[in-house]
């Protein structure tokens, strides 16, 4: 079944950004696809306009013919659609299955981690195409230059956002992978860092050509103890033997600029307009995957100035007099202080203020502590209910904001977001601020909506 062209495909939840990229790539290549989805998401309209048959609700009657059903993993099994799959015996594949089977026999560069894999996967595609390698590339968020979490290339390489989350990115073949970083998260669905280490170990040994793995992540470099394989490339931003690349940090008033090593050899100074250590990571990983291509350091030097995080990565959404309004989609302590930082380096800090949305519930639970002693410092903070994504089993925000109340931080709850936008209107008729929106959920709405109203 699955080796024939022009077969009828249809996703659940097809308007989320993993499952909305996988579409577009089957829709590009001819197969007949439709999806049902509750949300309205910007990527429905896109699908519909390549040819994808959208049902707005989750039904039986969707499940009709179809030779393949895919599904996201924000849907249960009692979901009608899959129960009426299975009464049909049609395939079911989660997303990753999915993405493995139809890019098998592509050339993938795989990038994962638990941090800064969208920005490095978009920033790779770009330098790949931009230097005349004509990528396919499927990015876990809107980049900025395409406005697409999708670009259909016309050669057999292939640029991943790899999912380490549920462990599906061992579902897919890898030439060349990145390990951007390695941090407790997505322990609801590991358990513990052991098995969470076994995961990414496993990505790295069946990689067919080269690993390319932070050196100086805490947790890669404990990873790599037990990994003995010539596929290995370390970098960092120290100068030792054990890396194979290493780089130097040039800040500027427009961010920063890179000095990138490979051994002893240097490779010259890679310009950026890009704020915030952690970027510079993941450009320092986007170049690297380029050069073992094969790819000219002239012609990369020559393009890293037009790499620009994608959606939701410390945008700037509004600037005017009174305020400037940055969303990001930090949602783990670690991802938090690494803004908190670029803020600290970038901005005057006496009139910031953080409006975060914590990220799922089990998240919120298990790294509890980690997040009272990072958002405890910050100055001011806005705090709104969890944003659950498909979690049923809830703990009351109110828990995490009272413990940072504890450490005197001038933090306040809202329950209610219009009342949360009409104080923030308030504060900044008064003086100028520079407002953080933060989270994976919907929080960047509160910025829009701001942004609205003042303008």
């Amino acid at each position: 079944m699955r080796n024939k062209k022009n077969l009828k495909v249809h996703f659940i939840g097809i308007g989320g950004i993993g499952m909305s990229s996988l579409a577009l790539f089957l829709l590009k290549n001819n197969y007949q696809i439709s999806g049902s989805d509750i949300g309205n998401d910007p990527s429905i309209y896109k699908l519909k306009k390549n040819g994808c048959i959208f049902f707005n609700k989750h039904s039986n009657e969707n499940i009709t013919d179809q030779n393949l059903i895919i599904y996201s993993s924000a849907i249960k099994s009692n979901n009608p659609e899959i129960v009426q799959a299975k009464n049909k015996n049609i395939e079911i594949l989660k997303r990753g299955e999915a993405l493995g089977f139809f890019t098998k026999k592509m050339k993938n560069i795989t990038v994962s981690g638990c941090h800064g894999k969208s920005t490095t996967t978009s920033m790779t595609h770009l330098l790949v195409k931009n230097t005349g390698h004509d990528s396919t590339a499927f990015i876990g968020a809107l980049d900025r230059k395409l406005n697409s979490n999708f670009y259909s290339g016309g050669s057999n390489l292939c640029i991943i956002e790899g999912d380490e989350s549920d462990n599906s990115f061992n579902k897919i073949n890898s030439y060349i992978s990145v390990v951007t970083n390695i941090d407790n998260d997505h322990l609801d669905f590991y358990k513990t860092q052991k098995n969470l280490l076994e995961a990414f170990r496993t990505f790295i040994l069946k990689t067919k050509k080269k690993a390319i793995v932070n050196n100086d992540c805490k947790l890669t470099r404990k990873l790599l103890k037990s990994i003995n394989t010539n596929k290995l490339i370390k970098f960092g931003q120290f100068h030792i033997k054990e890396n194979d690349y290493s780089f130097e940090i040039i800040e500027n008033k427009s961010g920063f600029d890179i000095r990138l090593y490979k051994g002893e050899k240097d490779l010259g100074i890679f310009k950026s307009k890009l704020y915030g250590e952690y970027n510079a990571y993941n450009l320092v990983a986007s170049i690297i995957v380029a050069l073992e291509l094969g790819i000219n350091s002239s012609d990369l030097r020559a393009n890293t100035k037009k790499c620009l995080a994608p959606r939701r990565r410390f945008e700037t959404i509004l600037k005017n007099k009174e305020v400037t309004i940055i969303d990001d989609y930090a949602h783990h302590p670690a991802a938090i202080k690494a803004i908190r930082k670029t803020i600290e380096k970038n901005f005057d800090d006496q009139n910031i203020v953080l409006i975060f949305q914590p990220h799922r519930f089990s998240r919120t639970k298990i790294l509890l502590k980690d997040f009272v002693e990072e958002l405890s410092k910050w100055k001011k903070i806005y705090m709104v209910d969890i944003y659950s994504a498909f979690e049923r089993t809830k703990i009351d925000a109110d828990l995490l904001y009272k413990k940072i109340k504890l450490k005197n931080v001038d933090i306040t709850y809202f329950s209610n977001k219009n009342s949360l936008v009409k104080k923030i209107i308030s504060d900044i008729s008064k003086k100028n601020y520079t407002i953080i929106t933060m989270g994976a959920g919907d929080i960047r709405n509160v910025g829009l909506t701001i942004k609205k109203q003042t303008q």
